[in-house]
């Protein structure tokens, strides 16, 4: 995953336009994976039925990760819609998003310019609509302490605002923990200063 913050969706949208009497429907949803996107477009495909085409483009990291990423064009000329609306897509700067068209054809034939300018249209007006969350980039660290450090460690963790991953407490106590890339290398000093050098941040890929 790219080391940056990015936007995600915090909800589902949906907007519709009509361009030569067919109707393009935008259908937005947080999806961080395949399996995500099929169920959106299944759901999808039972809610606005006997469509003429669902095409689709999805992002299951960041907007900017060229590697996690689908798109279809569903029967449409190819390069005509799936690619347009992957597009849009990165250009919005919103990641872990899944953009499902439904066109319902009007009759009247667009050509491949409009078809583009169509599905990227609509994909952009069902951005316009699309209410987000920041997803906050973090690091994952291992910890390995004694007992007698926690009193130490744990308020050092907490006041760099390191999310516990996972805990376990065997014979000694063993953290996972999720930190922003600013407070790395200040926390490392802190904990060796405040354990004379017995407990550091280890990390993890």
């Amino acid at each position: 995953m790219p080391d940056q913050d990015y936007d995600i969706p915090a909800s589902e949208a949906e907007v519709e336009i009509e361009v030569k009497n067919s109707r393009f429907i935008a259908c937005l949803a947080h999806t961080s994976n395949a399996e995500d996107a099929a169920t959106f477009l299944a759901a999808v495909r039972k809610r606005w039925p006997k469509a003429s085409h669902y095409c689709s483009a999805s992002l299951f990291s960041a907007p900017n990760n060229s590697q996690n990423m689908a798109y279809s064009d569903d029967g449409e000329p190819s390069g005509t819609a799936g690619r347009p609306m992957l597009m849009a897509l990165q250009n919005s700067g919103v990641g872990e998003v899944t953009v499902i068209v439904v066109r319902y054809f009007g009759g009247v034939k667009l050509g491949t310019g409009g078809l583009q300018r169509a599905y990227t249209d609509t994909t952009v007006a069902g951005l316009a609509e699309l209410k987000t969350e920041l997803r906050v980039f973090k690091q994952a660290f291992q910890l390995n302490f004694a007992y007698t450090d926690q009193g130490e460690v744990e308020p050092l963790l907490i006041e760099a605002g390191a999310e516990v991953e996972s805990a376990d407490y065997e014979e000694s106590v063993r953290l996972k923990v999720l930190l922003r890339p600013l407070e790395v290398e200040a926390l490392q000093k802190k904990l060796q200063a405040a354990t004379r050098g017995r407990v550091q941040l280890k990390g993890l890929d």
